[in-house]
């Protein structure tokens, strides 16, 4: 027998409530668009000149006061 699993996996890192609930509400065929459109989209889109050090750095003064990402 197949065991399977469902795993949420959605087009963005970090969904609103609004679009998991608009995901949530599409056919399975219809996730799969939207998931492999968000992929190309990222293949398409420009290698940033800065670097991933640099997007925490930025990343954590934001979050700075809300305790949501540690140093």
């Amino acid at each position: 027998m197949i065991e399977t699993i469902s795993i949420d996996v959605y087009p963005w890192a970090a969904p609103t409530a609004e679009q998991r609930a608009w995901f949530d509400a599409l056919s399975p065929q219809a996730k799969r668009d939207a998931i492999r459109a968000a992929i190309e989209e990222g293949f398409q889109s420009p290698v940033s000149s800065r670097s991933v050090d640099e997007i925490l750095r930025e990343a954590r003064a934001e979050a700075s006061g809300a305790g949501r990402l540690a140093p």
